[in-house]
């Protein structure tokens, strides 16, 4: 069990961009983001002013996948399903600050900067050996025991 979360881990530290799906309305709406982890935890930035934001403010829930690339077919990723909490957090901005955001924002005090704290209640790795999961429930003891 331990290979698995340190292979989920390796992969979610490794790969700043990935798809959110969130629920807008009764669809499924997904964007590219990128996100920063800190252990199993995601953070992305966003504009406060988004539907999705308002999309989260209805419904919490997300899907991220991280790791896919075009082309590859054998290379590990995650599925993360998570609830999302938004905070203003202005670490995170320093950590998660990319040279995009320097076209969206008018730096990193602007006011409308809103962090989306992931955390996960599932996390799925895949692989080309198949589906391997990581169940939430036991990787919060593994996590506490091992990284804090």
């Amino acid at each position: 069990m331990e290979d698995i979360k340190e292979k989920a881990l390796k992969i979610m530290e490794k790969n700043d961009v990935g798809v959110m799906a969130t629920i807008s309305g009764n669809k499924p709406m997904a964007r590219y983001m990128s996100f920063y982890s800190k252990g199993f935890t995601l953070y992305t930035i966003t504009d406060k002013r988004t539907e999705k934001v308002e999309d989260l403010e209805k419904n919490s829930n997300v899907f991220v996948l991280l790791g896919y690339e075009e082309g590859i077919f054998d290379k590990d990723y995650v599925e993360v399903e998570g609830e999302v909490s938004m905070v203003k957090n202005q670490e995170i901005i320093e950590k998660s600050w990319n040279d995009y955001m320097d076209d969206q924002y008018a730096s990193k005090e602007d006011p409308n900067i809103l962090v989306l704290e992931i955390k996960p209640t599932k996390i799925n790795v895949k692989s080309k050996k198949g589906k391997e999961v990581v169940d939430a429930r036991d990787y919060l003891q593994w996590k506490i025991d091992n990284y804090d």
